[in-house]
């Protein structure tokens, strides 16, 4: 689960049972008898600044915005990534699926040209990981195969690929 939706989710459990708490609060308050101190009363006697609905109020609000900003987030990335004319599919490759941080990492160390056992050596990866990741980046056009000396494949960035690393560099700025 992506970090952005593991926040989500918990911002939406606290906002809507501090929501829920506060309106119980609000609306079913017992009246206290003028003779009886109230536990307001009591709580401002001993210096204590907030109430429950108080706090509760501020605590649904925080949340609440919370949510808001996270959901706001998540469009503006949803937003950059379509702009950026790639593909939902590419979206999950490089981002959601498993193993995507090592196509991250391939591209990157891709801007000079590198054969598959210059890579599996960069990486300290197997180099049956780097045939599976060479064959899905050259699916999607972000790589290129070119020949090189001795007959040896050598695989370079495409100007797609570069695009898209460009693309996850702005999206991982703060």
């Amino acid at each position: 689960m992506r970090p952005s939706t593991f926040l989500l989710i918990i911002l939406l459990i606290i906002a809507a049972s501090s929501t829920v708490f506060w309106l119980y609060l609000t609306f079913t308050a017992p009246v206290a008898p003028a003779a009886a101190p109230s536990l307001r009363a009591e709580a401002q006697a001993e210096g204590l600044a907030f109430s429950a609905e108080t706090v509760t109020t501020w605590v649904s609000v925080a949340s609440w915005l919370g949510v808001a900003a996270t959901l706001a987030y998540k469009g503006l990335v949803r937003h950059m990534w379509s702009r950026s004319m790639f593909d939902y599919s590419v979206f999950r490759l490089m981002v959601k699926m498993r193993g995507a941080n090592t196509r991250v990492k391939m591209l990157k160390s891709l801007e000079v040209p590198m054969n598959r056992y210059q890579l599996s050596k960069a990486l300290g990866i197997d180099w049956k990981t780097i045939d599976r990741n060479v064959e899905l980046l050259k699916s999607y056009g972000l790589i290129h195969e070119q020949p090189g000396e001795g007959g040896e494949k050598l695989y370079v960035l495409s100007p797609q690929g570069q695009q898209l690393l460009e693309l996850l560099e702005k999206l991982s700025e703060p």
